[in-house]
């Protein structure tokens, strides 16, 4: 076997052995109720890598839970901002990559409402913007009203764009497809593949505001009206979040109560936030020959 190849082997091995380390979360994260070992970690050669040397690998098995989520239908693989750098009512810009390995499709009988970011403000309330797995057929936006629901929100694609907190706050049903005012990808058809996403907001408190998601390159959600309802507090500081998190249980509980729910393995690389849209765009970046962030 090659030297080079042994090496990749060995590193695999450490990995899965020693699973996670403090040193494998970025600068300014903590680990948000994930106490498993194999929740995060960097990858090693051999595995996906968007750009440069590393990515970060999250990984979400059956009984993940800590904290309050284990009193409660969820579990998660997920780490969180200590120090938000996104202000509300500000122009805020994100960049990423995303890459979903084992993540399978679900129907709306067993989804696991599975989150692969969020943004929120602290304590109990909603999410203001999270980008949800839902189940084939649910939130369709069939009837949505044209006010909330861009026309991606009528597309197949499984994952949506949901905003938790302005839903319920104004109690919103059918008529705006529960909050779901766009779809971004599919799981399973850009399963093992990186997916490069840009989001543009203000976090808006009033009708002025203003969430804008490009996939590949392309305009996926273009959703005009306020974004936040509620501050706890008067926090002005939105938390990003990021992993895996398996937010509602029941589902699947109910439809197989014997059955182990499936291990989920993610990753996500060149992760940015900026005040200025050419900051962020991976692809942007990669063309210009700008360099990878390890």
């Amino acid at each position: 076997v090659p030297t080079r190849a042994r090496r990749a082997v060995l590193a695999l091995l450490v990995a899965a052995c020693s699973g996670g380390s403090s040193g494998d979360l970025p600068a300014g994260y903590t680990p948000f109720f994930s106490p498993a070992d194999h929740a995060m970690r960097r990858t090693v050669p051999g595995e996906p890598v968007r750009r440069g040397e590393t990515a970060e690998r999250y990984e979400l098995r059956d009984g993940d839970c800590g904290g309050s989520d284990c009193g409660a239908p969820r579990y998660r693989a997920e780490i969180r901002e200590t120090a938000p750098k996104a202000r509300l009512n500000s122009d805020s810009w994100y960049g990423w990559s995303f890459r979903n390995e084992t993540i399978p499709g679900f129907s709306a009988d067993n989804a696991l409402r599975v989150v692969v970011g969020q943004w929120k403000l602290p304590g109990e309330t909603p999410a203001a913007i999270r980008f949800v797995q839902t189940g084939s057929g649910e939130a369709t936006g069939r009837g949505c009203d044209p006010a909330v629901c861009s026309s991606s929100a009528r597309s197949s694609a499984d994952v949506a764009v949901q905003l938790p907190d302005i839903a319920a706050s104004r109690n919103w049903g059918a008529a705006q497809n529960g909050g779901h005012v766009c779809r971004l990808f599919d799981m399973t058809e850009t399963r093992g593949r990186w997916v490069d996403i840009v989001m543009n907001t203000n976090f808006a408190t009033s009708e002025a505001g203003y969430l804008r998601i490009w996939v590949d390159g392309a305009l996926r959600c273009d959703y005009r009206g306020q974004i936040v309802a509620t501050q706890p507090g008067g926090a002005s500081a939105p938390e990003h979040r990021r992993g895996i998190f398996a937010s509602y249980t029941e589902r699947w509980n109910r439809s197989f109560p014997d059955r182990p729910k499936p291990t989920l393995i993610a990753y996500y690389d060149e992760f940015r936030f900026s005040t200025a849209s050419g900051e962020v765009d991976t692809r942007a970046l990669e063309a210009a020959g700008q360099p990878p962030l390890d």
